[in-house]
């Protein structure tokens, strides 16, 4: 009988140092990760206050409870690799959510919208990036075969594509009443 090994697993063995260098990579990814959840959570920060509505407050207010904790979920990808997360990618996260809520403010203006429907759009953009970075975390764990990555990520991946449709459709229901009437909300 013939073994065919094209459709036999293949098990290629790294050594310790071709590992610590993925896990280098991974960690350099793991920052961006911290990142775009620390901009997250400072936009969605700033926003929830600015909301009148009490059915979309109560919508941000839940998913920065959510954010707080996948904040914490982006630091514990660095622990199962064995490395340090990083404080300074922490903070210009939370420089680039500020930063974002001026380039919202600079959207209105042009657009002529009233109220804080910018920084829900920008929450829109934000939360997108942010679930996207942790959808690639998700890959690195599967590419690396630690499972403990997966446990971390796939969780939040799929709460922040319930908040992205949350945030689409507030965005959305809002929009008109911001830009047509020039009301808050």
């Amino acid at each position: 009988m013939k073994h065919n090994l094209s459709n036999q697993p293949i098990i290629i063995e790294l050594d310790q140092e071709c590992r610590e260098e993925h896990f280098s990579r991974a960690e350099s990814w793991f920052k961006n990760v911290q990142l775009t959840q620390a901009s997250f959570r400072q936009l969605l920060e700033d926003t929830v206050p600015k909301i009148e509505e009490p059915h979309i407050k109560d919508y941000l207010h839940t998913m920065l409870m959510e954010a707080i904790e996948h904040e914490s979920k982006a630091e514990e990808l660095f622990r199962i690799i064995g490395r340090k997360p990083s404080s300074v990618r922490t903070t210009l996260g939370e420089f680039l959510g500020k930063s974002r809520e001026l380039w919202a403010d600079v959207v209105a203006l042009a657009g002529g919208a009233k109220g804080p429907w910018q920084d829900l759009q920008q929450l829109y953009i934000s939360n997108l990036n942010s679930m996207s970075a942790f959808a690639v975390a998700e890959q690195l764990g599967l590419a690396l075969g630690i499972p403990k990555i997966l446990d971390v990520t796939f969780g939040v991946v799929a709460e922040k594509s319930t908040s992205q449709l949350l945030l689409q459709e507030c965005a959305l229901e809002m929009c008109s009443k911001s830009i047509l009437y020039k009301q808050p909300f």
